[in-house]
């Protein structure tokens, strides 16, 4: 069964917010995952909270943690919100998530690693929009007069949708992987209860 996230948006400093956060998990639960939107490339739900949020205008930091922290998080934070100055601005359970993605590949031993990784997806992960166009051509080698010809291309777009961690599982492996330089993706976005 999959863990339940929440999203939570915490008025306050972000270097604030990450020190009590990782302070209050490695005493509630060292094992647990966390995302901050900002470094996990989750969506901020509308382009006037990203802007504050680059130009610092606004402090709002937004993280999604495990459900069943999040009473004691609040506790937590409660408790110090004089000292810190993070509160709680809202929270809103996640659903789901998604997000969507294309490559162009001229080499066949990455097209072959791409195939496998979208193979090998999670089973509580959908594939959708997806049929990858492969062309191998013997002829494409050399200087061509016009333009190059690659003997070589796999080319493909599609969505991701799913549970919300194994959705940021696959986004992150891409992102941080082998693959980064070889899949472009859009950020993920997250559907709420």
């Amino acid at each position: 069964m999959s863990k339940k996230y929440t999203e939570i948006v915490l008025e306050g400093n972000f270097m604030l917010a990450k020190g009590f956060l990782l302070g209050f998990l490695s005493n509630a639960k060292p094992d647990s995952k966390y995302f901050f939107h900002r470094k996990s490339g989750i969506r901020r739900e509308t382009f006037r909270e990203l802007l504050k949020e680059f130009f610092e205008l606004d402090n709002h930091v937004h993280v999604c943690i495990e459900s069943d922290l999040v009473e004691p998080f609040k506790k937590s934070l409660k408790l110090y919100t004089d000292i810190t100055g993070n509160a709680i601005k809202s929270e809103k359970e996640i659903e789901s998530a998604s997000f969507s993605f294309s490559y162009e590949l001229y080499n066949e031993e990455l097209g072959k690693k791409v195939k496998s990784f979208f193979n090998s997806l999670p089973e509580n992960v959908t594939l959708e929009n997806y049929s990858p166009s492969e062309i191998i051509d013997g002829e494409g080698h050399g200087v061509e007069s016009y333009a190059p010809l690659h003997e070589y291309i796999l080319h493909a777009n599609g969505n991701l949708s799913g549970c919300f961690e194994s959705v940021m599982d696959v986004y992150l492996n891409i992102k941080k992987g082998d693959l980064s330089e070889s899949i472009i993706c859009s950020e993920v976005t997250l559907g709420f209860k």
